[in-house]
């Protein structure tokens, strides 16, 4: 084992390829002069030892031969490159600078020189008091790996790539640069064309490529087998083609967002093997199709979010089965039929905490959001209010038949959109048990009937809309049902009250007048038709009964017939 300091005799070996004093007790400074006139150096290994001072990789500017640095757990060793303006005469194959300091006068920046590095095959600048953003060019010029881990850009797991105006396309060879990667952030950036094979990430648990400009069909072979992936996110982009998980193993899979892109087709099929599935988001897309029964009985389904597609056929029965939803949005699509009558006391009543045991509580969790369109404005929920909030959007689709009374004894929902629909019948009274409905959205139906009196007692109730129904009768002043203005109701020509300015006691003689007139027109018209019943079957009893008066019944016809000139050929 080598002590003590690095003799400066060794500058003096101008033909020196090859210097390894890796793993001794060498301390001290490195004088300038021992490195800048070794020309011809190829690997300079001084890691792991005592080493203290300020050393600029400068001084190896000239080395044009130089491939191999390894300068790591020098704890003390102060690396410089950006104090002075220079360009490397080398192509490096692979640097480690690990447990240094680099560029502590530079605020912590990564080496710039690299940049001009086109054989790396890896990097290793873990624990060196880096900070600030990762350069988009460092992941071009690596074929093996980089390693950031242990800085303040907290980059082992690409969660600092995020919002950092990063315009690049992702370069081809992602997979097998970061085969060990596994949590990678790039979101809300500037990446564009299309996504890479990432089937060598083995150990890749969450991706988050969303709000981008990504702009191409997904690959076959985007994911392969990542067997434990829980969160693919490639939402906000213009992503094309049949939609993802195609013959993927994705056993593990958890959070699976794809929401306004371009996808087309039908649901996958394939989603049924991701039995783990908590959050499925193909909101705003082109997909098309029948829902299979079964395609959504997760057990751990919390959050369904269709809405904006052209799915059709019956809303699948598989949501009267999953007890942790949050989130139901099958809004704007061409769904049709009846409202399923399964919605049981036993299904959203007592939700669990649905969003706390995640493995990634810390990271996608809590910076979870969801989109959901409630109290008439569309809203984004994340956090506290995000676990706490629950609602149901089947708006703008072609449901028919009456409301299910059911519905009403989901006592946690606090938001149910039905507007724009085709229902019919009156609006349950079991909605006075929805103690903790905030939003209730019912315009745009054929709903009859008065409004039940229990809705003024819904005390969390901020918004409320019948409005272009078929209601009547007088609207309840008391408590919340007082609060709203004559919007929420106009279009109902029969209801009355104070709310929208219209006497009950006016519509009910309105409404007499109406009914006397029909009872009038009715007794006249019965009279008529009463009178011609009675003298055309009583003509017709004459004539069967009466042989005088039907022979000259005929001769008279007979007699006609001659002067119009017909004539009866047997």
């Amino acid at each position: 084992m080598l002590h003590g300091t690095i003799n400066s005799c060794l500058g003096k070996l101008q033909q020196l390829k090859y210097l390894n004093m890796e793993r001794n007790f060498l301390m001290g400074e490195i004088a300038p002069n021992l490195l800048i006139n070794l020309t011809k150096l190829e690997t300079i290994h001084l890691g792991v030892n005592n080493l203290t001072g300020t050393f600029m990789l400068s001084w190896l500017a000239n080395s044009s031969n130089l491939v191999d640095v390894v300068l790591s757990h020098n704890y003390n060793l102060k690396i410089e490159t950006e104090l002075v303006r220079w360009t490397p005469l080398f192509q490096l194959v692979y640097l480690n600078l690990s447990n240094c300091v680099i560029n502590r006068r530079s605020n912590g920046v990564v080496p710039t020189f690299l940049s001009t590095q086109l054989s790396l095959s890896g990097i290793d600048l873990s624990h060196c008091s880096l900070q600030g953003r990762i350069p988009p060019w460092l992941f071009y010029n690596l074929s093996d790996f980089v390693l950031l881990n242990g800085n303040r850009m907290d980059v082992i797991d690409m969660d600092g790539l995020g919002e950092n105006k990063i315009s690049m396309s992702i370069p081809t060879n992602f997979g097998s640069i970061f085969q060990f990667l596994d949590y990678c952030d790039m979101s809300s950036n500037r990446l564009y064309g299309g996504i890479p094979s990432l089937a060598e990430a083995t150990s890749l648990e969450v991706l988050d490529l969303s709000s981008n400009n990504l702009n191409e069909e997904i690959l076959p072979t985007l994911i392969g087998n990542l067997s434990i992936l829980t969160s693919l996110l490639l939402s906000n982009n213009d992503l094309t083609g049949p939609m993802p998980p195609f013959h993927w193993n994705l056993g593990s899979l958890k959070h699976l967002s794809l929401e306004n892109n371009r996808f087309s087709g039908w649901l996958s099929p394939l989603l049924s093997n991701s039995s783990n599935l908590k959050t499925l988001n193909v909101r705003n897309n082109h997909l098309s199709g029948i829902i299979p029964d079964g395609l959504l009985s997760f057990q751990q389904l919390g959050v369904i979010l269709l809405g904006g597609n052209d799915f059709h056929g019956p809303i699948p029965l598989d949501l009267c089965f999953n007890n942790y939803l949050h989130f139901v949005d099958l809004s704007n699509n061409q769904f049709s039929g009846e409202i399923p009558n399964c919605f049981y006391n036993d299904f959203w009543t007592d939700l669990p905490m649905y969003f706390n045991d995640d493995p990634f509580s810390g990271n996608i969790t809590e910076r979870m959001s969801v989109d959901f369109t409630t109290k008439g404005e569309n809203l984004t929920y994340m956090g506290e209010p995000l676990v706490l909030m629950t609602g149901i959007d089947l708006s703008m689709n072609q449901l028919s038949g009456a409301i299910p009374p059911p519905l009403g004894f989901l006592r946690q929902l606090k938001s149910l959109n039905l507007s724009h629909n085709q229902l019919v019948g009156p609006i349950p009274e079991t909605f006075m048990y929805m103690q903790d409905m905030e939003s209730l959205d019912l315009s745009y139906n054929h709903l009859n009937g008065s409004l039940p009196m229990q809705l003024a007692n819904l005390s969390f109730l901020c918004s409320f809309n019948v409005a272009y129904n078929n209601l009547s009768g007088e609207i309840p002043f008391q408590q919340q049902l007082g609060t709203f203005d004559e919007s929420a109701f106009e279009g109902n020509d029969n209801l009355c009250g104070e709310i929208i300015n219209k006497n009950c006691s006016s519509v009910l003689h309105q409404n007499q007048g109406v009914f006397d007139a029909i009872d009038t027109s009715l007794v006249f018209w019965s009279y008529v038709f009463g009178c011609f019943a009675l003298g055309f079957w009583g003509t017709v009893a004459l004539l069967i009964w009466d042989e005088v008066c039907r022979r000259r019944l005929c001769d008279l016809m007979d007699a006609l017939m001659f002067k119009l000139g017909w004539e009866f050929v047997p």
